[in-house]
């Protein structure tokens, strides 16, 4: 019997000290990831704070607005100013239509005042096409006005009744009325 007691606490002691390393080795290991996370933590605030000063610049740069105005300026991807207004011209009573590639085209590029607001090969005041559409596309963002397309244009109208509409609501000085996004814009010529 005495045998038999001894034998059992032999047998049972490397079993036990096998127990206790391996829960050592767990500590150890557990210790080890936690100081390896503590590590990471620096690196991912940093990344969050990159990632939330993205997003804020992303979304200054797409609604910030002019200085000089309440109302609000679509700005494109490439973070310039770009709004359309449609023009109807209307000489001594019949629809004209606006010509094509106004501030682009040398010849319905007059003025070169705004040049540098402009892409490279146009003016911010343009037209493409004959659709009546006015292009503001500008890298400065600023108000321009219809006085300033006339002097790209070219187009004198000294010496003739003028009228202009917006939105169907008479402008009483329709060289100073300024581009807002969406306008409709019907500008009547007479000769006198």
């Amino acid at each position: 019997m005495g045998l038999y007691i001894c034998k059992l606490p032999i047998i049972n002691m490397p079993t036990i000290s096998v127990s206790l390393k391996r829960q050592k080795k767990i500590k150890q290991n557990e210790n080890s990831r936690s100081r390896s996370t503590r590590s990471n933590k620096p690196k991912l605030i940093a990344i969050g704070v990159a990632i939330a000063i993205s997003v804020g610049i992303a979304f200054f740069m797409t609604y910030q607005q002019p200085k000089n105005s309440t109302a609000s300026v679509p700005i494109d991807s490439m973070g310039m100013m770009h709004l359309h207004t449609h023009l109807t011209l209307v000489f001594d009573g019949k629809e004209t239509p606006v010509p094509a590639s106004i501030g682009i085209d040398p010849t319905l590029w007059q003025d070169h005042s705004l040049d540098s607001y402009g892409m490279k090969g146009m003016t911010a005041l343009h037209t493409h096409d004959t659709s009546g559409t006015i292009h503001v596309e500008s890298y400065k963002i600023r108000d321009y006005t219809f006085g300033q397309l006339l002097d790209i244009w070219g187009l004198n109208l000294n010496g003739y009744k003028v009228t202009m509409t917006v939105n169907d609501q008479p402008v009483s000085d329709y060289r100073n009325y300024v581009f807002k996004d969406g306008d409709k814009i019907t500008l009547s010529v007479n000769t006198k």
